[in-house]
């Protein structure tokens, strides 16, 4: 019998875990990169909305990073932008955790209710051991549910008003911003709402939105201003 041949050993090289970071700040973005440094994570960095858009529909992020105050948004004091952004990666099946120089009670509700983020981490009490945590842990998560969605849902049975605010949500618009823009009350867009997640038989926001979008709902902002009784 021959000599037996030495067994291989075994490959201890991990893939690294592709991590979305979504900050114009220079600074923030260097702190991110010292401390996640040297972990198992790969990192791609986005300074905009519309970069970051582009990185999600191209590789397959386990994690994003996301500050809801983009310089390059339109409208940076609505934050619509960094919204549509938690949308977009629930939409993918990313966790997200963002950090904002945001502190208002509603935006972090909104962030946790309406998108399902991990974590909501003010930037005036970042704690950079507790980042790391953060991250590590989001990244060691079970994967979130996929978004709830009807099939029997139907776009075609909603009225051009209700498909006009579902647009705008589908843009991040809250219901105050909605109603400015048709010319409508908050409290009747609450009602258009309710019409929305009962016709496409789902429970919030974020779900009706997703259910829109896979049926192929244009988001494109509405001219607006038609009187309410519009169909």
């Amino acid at each position: 019998m021959g000599a037996p041949v030495p067994a291989r050993k075994l490959e201890t090289h991990m893939t690294p875990k592709l991590v979305l970071i979504v900050e114009d700040n220079a600074q923030w973005r260097d702190l991110y990169a010292e401390l996640l440094a040297g972990s198992n994570y790969a990192l791609h960095f986005a300074a905009s909305y519309a970069e970051a858009r582009g990185e999600l529909q191209r590789l397959a992020f386990a994690l994003a990073i996301v500050d809801l105050n983009l310089a390059s948004t339109e409208a940076r004091q609505e934050n619509r932008d960094g919204y549509r952004l938690l949308q977009a990666a629930r939409q993918k099946s990313v966790p997200t955790i963002v950090v904002s120089g945001m502190d208002e009670p509603e935006a972090v509700d909104r962030a946790y209710e309406e998108h399902g983020v991990f974590a909501f981490i003010e930037k005036a009490l970042f704690d950079r051991k507790a980042f790391v945590r953060l991250v590590a842990e989001a990244l060691a998560a079970p994967p979130a549910p996929a978004l709830e969605f009807a099939p029997s849902g139907r776009l075609s049975d909603l009225t051009d008003r209700e498909r006009e605010v579902l647009g705008l949500m589908a843009q991040g618009y809250t219901n105050r911003q909605i109603g400015e823009v048709l010319l409508i009350t908050p409290n009747t867009v609450k009602k258009h709402v309710d019409h929305i997640l009962q016709k496409l038989r789902v429970s919030n926001r974020a779900a009706a939105v997703a259910a829109a979008l896979q049926s192929g709902l244009n988001p494109a902002r509405p001219a607006g201003g038609e009187a309410d009784g519009a169909k």
